[in-house]
């Protein structure tokens, strides 16, 4: 079976954006010798172990020839691990990782949640994240920008950190960027919220350090501004927000926490940039949308670029068709002019995945979702057991010019599935032709030597590698 609609019209631009990155990834000028590049997909999956109890992040990388699926057995992820002040702890709550490119070659943007210590208790049971990258020789450079929700002495559980960490998104070709949305405080400190951030990694070629700008506050925008606030250097900052005033977006139901993010952008058309977001609320798959990039006036006269325009939470479901039941578990994944919807909704008793795409024409229409288990005969009717999803765009196996959806769907027990989804209709299996290829078991890539260690699957991200976390020239 194929989808509903020629798949081609939602993979434009992919073959573009990834013979940029491999054109863009070698040595500048022959020089220093940098990492060889081997576009790569990886999963990374954050889990909870006891005996010993910590949380922390393994890896999987799909350089295997040896089987159809090839992924790697799940390793710790090297490089940094966690907060790096804390020296006794490695845990990890959440992660996210973004490809993007410079002058000097290949750059990994690495997002982490982890412990943060309370002032009060001195503790680290509250939570805060940081960024740190990996140039183009495989070093990794110290924390380069970092947040935290956590009013101070709040109590975090690791899922309620793991939700803060930045959500990584490359956008651009000729001027790549990299921007990410964050668990953070509102203005007035009064509640927590997701910030949107671009955060720029050193540049040896070029001579200039990593820097971070914030940007602004996708959820509350500027209805939490704070009048004449003290600023670190001394003095006060300004008693007007900046014109124009964004207000009461995206409004009710959700006003305050994390929300699920992607950006989309057409080649670097910045007309184009839209700034997808999701949120479930009692079983509701809610979507909000940013977009018209342009700049902002603060009252001292100096500009800035921000979304001038937040639309209002509109029900997935319902521009769906409904009749889905209760959705409890999305994954988003960016496209030139599209995203790409994974949601895992509940009815009846049966858990199914459904995928649906919005596209940015015409003001933006949604494509049918997709019976995903129907469509590749897993779960004709759905599965009994409650499971979560994960997806990302990935350089194809034996075409790293071309890329392809990945998605997995895993349990805490773990159990843990792949699939994957083409730009055209392939035969996948004797029974299976489409897009949608069959399921690939990935449990046995996790399971340990020592059951009593217990693992539990916290999060799973899905993303694309230049090399390995532990490459060296």
């Amino acid at each position: 079976m194929s989808m509903k609609q020629p798949p081609s019209l939602f993979f434009q631009g992919l073959a573009a954006f990834g013979a940029a990155l491999l054109a863009g990834c070698g040595t500048p000028g022959g020089g220093t010798a940098n990492v060889p590049v081997a576009p790569m997909c990886t999963i990374d999956a954050v889990i909870f172990q006891l005996n010993s109890k910590v949380d922390t992040t393994l890896v999987s990388e799909r350089t295997d020839p040896n089987v159809p699926h090839g992924f790697t057995r799940f390793r710790g992820i090297a490089g940094p691990r966690g907060n790096l002040a804390v020296g006794f702890t490695p845990d990890v709550y959440g992660i996210n990782e973004a490809w993007s490119r410079n002058s000097s070659g290949s750059v990994v943007y690495r997002a982490q949640a982890h412990p943060a210590r309370r002032p009060v208790s001195g503790d680290f049971n509250a939570s805060a994240w940081s960024v740190n990258t990996q140039d183009a020789r495989g070093t990794w450079s110290g924390v380069i920008a970092g947040g935290t929700a956590n009013q101070g002495n709040e109590l975090d559980t690791p899922a309620a950190g793991g939700l803060t960490v930045p959500q990584l998104m490359p956008v651009g070709l000729a001027n790549p960027q990299v921007f990410g949305c964050a668990g953070a405080r509102s203005e007035d400190d009064a509640v927590r919220t997701t910030w949107l951030f671009e955060v720029t990694a050193s540049n040896a070629a070029a001579g200039t350090a990593s820097h971070v700008s914030t940007i602004q506050d996708l959820l509350t925008g500027d209805d939490r501004f704070v009048r004449n606030p003290s600023v670190p250097l001394g003095g006060i900052g300004p008693n007007v927000p900046p014109t124009p005033r964004i207000t009461n977006r995206p409004g009710d139901p959700v006003r305050e926490g994390s929300v699920k993010c992607a950006m989309t952008q057409l080649d670097d058309d910045v007309a184009t940039r839209e700034l997808h977001m999701l949120v479930i609320r009692n079983g509701v798959l809610l979507h909000s949308m940013a977009n018209n990039f342009g700049p902002a006036t603060r009252s001292t006269g100096l500009t800035f670029n921000r979304f001038l325009t937040v639309s209002t939470w509109g029900d997935v479901g319902q521009a769906l068709g409904g009749g889905f039941g209760n959705i409890i578990s999305v994954a988003m994944v960016a496209q030139p002019r599209a995203v790409h919807v994974f949601f895992v909704a509940e009815s009846g008793g049966l858990h199914k995945l459904w995928h649906a795409v919005r596209f940015s024409a015409n003001g933006g229409s949604w494509r049918p979702a997709d019976d995903v288990l129907a469509i590749n005969t897993a779960f004709p009717r759905g599965r009994n057991a409650a499971f979560r999803v994960a997806a990302g765009m990935c350089p194809v196996a034996d075409r790293p010019q071309d890329s392809e959806l990945i998605y997995a769907m895993w349990t805490d027990d773990p159990d843990i599935r792949i699939g994957r989804i083409s730009s055209a209709p392939r035969q996948w299996a004797a029974n299976i032709f489409g897009s949608y290829s069959q399921l690939f078991d990935l449990s046995h890539l996790m399971a340990g030597s020592d059951p009593a260690r217990q693992q539990t699957i916290n999060d799973m991200v899905i993303v694309a590698r230049p090399f390995r976390d532990d490459a060296h020239p």
